[in-house]
């Protein structure tokens, strides 16, 4: 753990990045990183971004060789979520008649042993009836089903790929619920404030952008938070500001954090998404000076790899566009 976690960018580094003068330079300054094995010979951001991630499951891997049972069981739950992503992009592809079989294909994530699903089987499958065939020995198998039922009366994507995060989550939240005493009182808050981050989002973009109603939002929230319950949903979701009304009351200290939340490109929601995930990585940088052997320090670093890779694709995808260091800056978790 203490190993990988000194193979994350210094704030030195991150600022390098943000100050190159374009994306090659940026590329350049990256590849000498330890995400260099995973970025060689890339050249687009969208390709860069997937070998950032392969090197986060990379280090998922690394961990899970020392650990086992209960807590070894909630780490590879917890990678589970690219094949999630893997499941998705395979649905995507085939709603748009893309044949991605080839082993090559860059937006599938490689798990190895981890995999939750026979993966090279479920790239090859012809159409979606022939995915959710595949699929039916899988952990996804029920969420699966239940998802491409409405899809089909319906024919809305967004029901089918809510209906595999639910059915994600519920699994993680299972493991977590099976781990020692000691692991779930030290890791409660943390993973709380995941499915809080998650549902505060979420509640944000299916209003927003979405336009559902609070009862279609509400069979979506994930019941595992840490303060965002039901009653603080109801109480919320009926505000003509949901930003504001989370301010305001009802869940300190997301309250103090999005009272002070500033739009980003002129987006307030943007801007309270990136205020709510600067607290959640300062708090995970605060799990890792714990007792080490639990699972709130691993758990912790994760999130914090997790949101220098975002950062780093803004800063590529920025560098790209040809965006300023001021414009760059505001979108960024890791640095001020």
């Amino acid at each position: 753990m203490r190993a990988l976690k000194g193979d994350l960018l210094t704030k030195q580094q991150m600022e390098s990045l943000t100050q190159a003068p374009d994306l090659q330079s940026a590329i350049s300054i990256l590849s000498q990183t330890s995400y260099n094995e995973q970025i060689q010979n890339l050249a687009i951001p969208s390709q860069i971004e997937h070998g950032l991630k392969q090197n986060l499951i990379l280090s998922y891997t690394k961990i899970l060789k020392f650990m086992r049972g209960r807590s070894a069981h909630f780490i590879e739950d917890s990678l589970g979520r690219f094949d999630l992503y893997n499941a998705k992009t395979i649905i995507r592809s085939l709603i748009k008649g893309i044949n991605i079989s080839d082993n090559s294909f860059p937006q599938i994530y490689s798990l190895g042993k981890y995999h939750k699903m026979r993966i090279q089987e479920a790239m090859e499958a012809r159409d979606l009836a022939g995915f959710v065939e595949v699929m039916k020995n899988t952990p996804f198998a029920s969420s699966l089903n239940i998802g491409y039922s409405q899809y089909e009366s319906e024919s809305n994507l967004l029901s089918l790929e809510i209906a595999l995060d639910l059915g994600y989550y519920s699994r993680l939240q299972e493991a977590f619920d099976s781990l020692g005493p000691f692991d779930k009182s030290k890791a409660k808050k943390l993973i709380g404030m995941h499915y809080d981050m998650i549902n505060i989002t979420w509640m944000l973009r299916f209003r927003e952008n979405y336009n559902l109603t609070p009862e279609q939002i509400f069979q979506y929230i994930l019941p595992y938070g840490w303060k965002f319950k039901p009653l603080v949903f109801w109480k919320i979701i009926g505000s003509k500001d949901i930003i504001e009304a989370l301010g305001e009351r009802y869940m300190h200290p997301y309250d103090q954090v999005l009272s002070s939340a500033e739009p980003v490109d002129g987006n307030p929601i943007l801007g309270a998404e990136i205020a709510l995930m600067k607290f959640f990585y300062q708090e995970s940088i605060k799990s890792l000076r714990g007792y080490p052997l639990q699972i709130a320090p691993i758990f912790g670093f994760f999130v914090m790899k997790e949101m220098e890779i975002r950062d780093i694709t803004t800063i590529l995808d920025s560098k790209m566009l040809g965006l300023s260091q001021d414009r760059i800056k505001p979108h960024l978790i890791t640095i001020n």
